[in-house]
């Protein structure tokens, strides 16, 4: 029989599987099926109460973001419609929208620097047997992919805990706190207060609220740095913003994904173990 810490330990990554999963497909550029798949009630069941016992400072935020899903779903006309003119105007069609959604975007890095962070990135992917859906256009330091990516991690190590391989979930948990430290929590809080002020009483305004909430909890379960929300962004490169969309058929000319591949372990979330 499982221990209670556990138990306790399975339920909470799972929970934070479905927060990081919650913000990687709120910031993907919307499709027909965005506001079906973010409102599915299934997704909404258990985990919320989780997250809010070990930060009560996640469930207003969260409670605002669920109320936007609500509101855009109710609505008469097209409500995907709607996100997706939000999306475009926020996030753009490129690498420099009004609220960059790419990490290296933050913070004056040196070219030389920005290859070696984009490398690490790629790196962590791979080592979990995940890779970017798409061409070479994709970039691995999307919102949505490293949030994804975050999301897959935890839901092996819950897995693993289910399994009682410690060795394995202890892997998963020591690689979460290392990807926190050096990439979401560096820049995650800058492109938060971007987006809140440019959406303050919409979907991705609250979506940005929540992420920074739940970042800044994480920071704190893991003992880790959170970077500041004044971070600056690099100059821009007007070259390489001509190269990148957003990765969404209805969304801009390209169709280069962003998004990460092979994330079995998410299907636990829909499952009798959610």
């Amino acid at each position: 029989m499982a221990s209670t810490e556990t138990i306790k330990e399975f339920k909470s990554a799972q929970a934070r599987a479905a927060a990081y999963g919650l913000i990687a497909h709120g910031f993907q550029c919307p499709d027909v099926d965005t506001l079906a798949t973010l409102s599915d009630p299934l997704r909404w069941e258990d985990w919320p109460s989780v997250l809010e016992m070990a930060d009560s400072q996640t469930r207003d935020p969260l409670e605002s973001v669920r109320n936007r899903l609500i509101a855009l779903t109710d609505a008469s006309y097209a409500p995907h419609r709607e996100l997706q003119e939000r999306y475009d105007v926020l996030f753009g069609h490129a690498v420099r929208g009004a609220c960059p959604a790419y990490e290296m975007e933050y913070g004056r890095n040196e070219i030389i620097r920005q290859a070696s962070d984009l490398a690490d990135l790629a790196g962590f992917y791979r080592a979990f047997g995940l890779e970017i859906a798409g061409d070479k256009n994709g970039r691995p330091d999307h919102i949505s992919v490293e949030c994804e990516f975050m999301s897959a991690l935890c839901a092996k190590e819950a897995y693993a805990q289910a399994q009682g391989d410690k060795g394995n979930a202890d892997i998963c948990f020591d690689a979460e706190r290392t990807f926190l430290r050096d990439h979401l929590a560096r820049w995650l809080p800058a492109f938060a207060r971007h987006v809140e002020e440019a959406d303050a009483d919409g979907f991705f305004g609250a979506l940005a609220r929540f992420a920074d909430a739940f970042v800044k909890a994480e920071c704190s379960y893991f003992d880790v740095h959170a970077g500041p929300a004044t971070l600056e962004l690099k100059t821009a490169d007007p070259v390489l913003d001509t190269q990148i969309s957003c990765g969404s058929a209805d969304c801009g000319d390209d169709q280069n994904g962003e998004r990460l591949v092979q994330l079995g372990g998410l299907d636990m979330l829909e499952g009798d173990n959610r």
